[in-house]
């Protein structure tokens, strides 16, 4: 179930991560071209005036923002990029209380930037980052003497408490929007479990090789080449039916893929492809190793008495090995499998081929 389910989280898990890059892109995007262009115009605005400080940081600011994009496109590495930018973000908040802005208005400025660091950073990291950023702000704010602007005590107290309010507001959003993702990252995954779950035996089924196991033998090939399968069947299992009930049979088939869980790895996964048929695939093995588990789960099947009203009577199961090397050969290498197990069959049955 472990195998089954991480195949199955796979292409949730891509698709969730491509979606957040996505996300992460716009933002990034948004503040390197929207942002910048407004600090350049505002810095032309100021070209001339007698706050000589305040072009600079507007100018500067917003070339690092083009400059740390223009990077972002050459190298497509969108994590560091976002981090840059969001330093790029707490420095130019920093500079431009420090400096105090147009007509010492630059508190009003800093309160959409506590948002921007949430949506570059993730809800961890971007809390940290804005807890220190409050945090250097008071200091700066409280402590008039380490700054050039000067603003009024009230006027402080007030802007810290607000950002604050932004700050938690921003938390308790994109906080509460990742659990409601993972929520539904959950639903789907159950979803799909029980689509490519066999109700009775509880092992993966058909659906699950085709629509899943499949996609991701193509795209992630080195988690699972040379892989090697093992076609099982129940001998007799008709006439069991016949003598038993379809209820003895039921109990029999669970106890075969209990079997099949003892024995197999982690990694390795047991599909009911049939009425009493299993197809068991074993990454990284070879056909050696795999023929010494499928005589394995041979001998111990034959050995247990698998009803209980009946101790006396056994059941066997015969086997077939094939080798896969990659997928494009894996329908082919089932298909051997399946031969070899009916030759068993031909061969008088309890045994491996």
């Amino acid at each position: 179930m472990a195998a089954l389910h991480a195949v199955l989280q796979r292409p949730n898990n891509r698709q969730a991560q491509k979606i957040d890059e996505r996300r992460r892109r716009y933002i990034l995007a948004f503040v390197s071209y929207i942002t910048s262009a407004v600090m350049f115009i505002y810095g032309f605005k100021n070209l001339y005036s007698e706050q000589v400080l305040l072009p600079v940081i507007l100018f500067g600011t917003g070339l690092a923002f083009l400059l740390n994009i223009l990077w972002f496109h050459l190298s497509r590495n969108l994590q560091r990029a976002c981090v840059i930018e969001a330093v790029l973000v707490g420095g130019f908040v920093l500079s431009l209380v420090y400096q105090g802005g147009f007509n010492n208005t630059a508190l009003y400025w800093v309160f959409p930037f506590p948002a921007i660091l949430f949506g570059l950073l993730g809800v961890r990291i971007a809390l940290l980052s804005n807890a220190l950023l409050v945090l250097m702000l008071c200091i700066m704010l409280f402590i008039p003497d380490l700054i050039l602007a000067q603003y009024k005590d009230a006027e402080a107290s007030r802007f810290i408490a607000s950002l604050l309010i932004v700050i938690i507001v921003c938390w308790i959003n994109d906080h509460y929007r990742e659990r409601s993702h993972q929520a539904m990252d959950l639903l789907q995954q159950s979803k799909e479990m029980q689509a490519n779950t066999d109700a009775l035996t509880e092992l993966a089924n058909r659906r699950f090789i085709d629509a899943s196991l499949l996609p991701s033998l193509a795209l992630q090939p080195a988690q699972f080449f040379p892989l090697s399968l093992i076609m099982c069947d129940i001998d007799h299992f008709k006439q069991l039916n016949d003598r038993f009930g379809h209820d003895a049979g039921d109990d029999v088939l669970k106890a075969v893929a209990q079997l099949f869980r003892k024995c197999l790895r982690q990694h390795d996964f047991a599909c009911r492809t049939g009425g009493e048929e299993f197809l068991l695939i074993l990454p990284h093995t070879n056909s050696a190793d795999a023929f010494l588990v499928a005589e394995k789960i041979r001998s111990q099947l034959a050995q247990q008495a698998l009803l209980a009203n009946q101790p006396e009577y056994h059941i066997t199961a015969s086997f077939g090995v094939a080798l896969c090397d990659n997928a494009e050969d894996f329908t082919q290498a089932v298909k051997h499998a399946d031969e070899q197990m009916y030759l068993s069959k031909r061969n008088g049955r309890n045994q491996v081929n």
